[in-house]
């Protein structure tokens, strides 16, 4: 995610990110993590199996100090363990990043929609928002999820949200 698109993330979460449980998912260097946890998030979790970046998101958490307020996960996002009740999670937001190309693959389609039912029924708080990054020629509907409650687009990309959903 770019800068000014983590910027509108921030600026939508608003006051919701202090004192909140962030799940990072496809983090990367763990910038969302890192953004959410200096706005005053008291943990974020960090999915990441990418082995070049794995290094670089250790070395960040280590050098801006997360110290026990980040859990880096290095495991797959599809290697989430599947278990919990619908709006009992313990997450108050999700944001998942997944690269484009993988999104884009129909292969893997079912798979992302496997994996966003299970963030926003079993880990999101019954509050909770789940933000996912997507192209932005991608209907976000198509998703798994139903409609957003919001979608805000930039040149290249779409930053669309859900509330966390009732019980299934």
């Amino acid at each position: 995610m770019l800068d000014r698109e983590r910027e509108r993330l921030f600026g939508i979460l608003g006051a919701r990110v202090d004192g909140a449980a962030v799940l990072d998912v496809f983090c990367g260097s763990g910038a969302i993590s890192l953004e959410a946890l200096s706005r005053g998030a008291r943990l974020s979790t960090l999915v990441e199996n990418g082995r070049h970046v794995l290094p670089v998101l250790r070395r960040n958490l280590e050098l801006l100090g997360a110290g026990p307020r980040a859990r880096l996960l290095p495991i797959s996002a599809f290697g989430l363990p599947k278990s919990g009740e619908p709006g009992q999670g313990s997450v108050d937001i999700a944001v998942v990043t997944p690269p484009f190309p993988l999104l884009d693959d129909p292969a893997l389609r079912p798979r992302f929609e496997t994996l966003f039912t299970y963030v926003a029924r079993r880990l999101l708080v019954a509050d909770g928002v789940l933000a996912i990054e997507h192209p932005d020629g991608l209907d976000p509907a198509a998703l798994g999820l139903g409609p957003p409650i919001d979608t805000r687009r930039t040149a290249a990309s779409a930053l669309s949200f859900w509330d966390a959903p009732g019980p299934a």
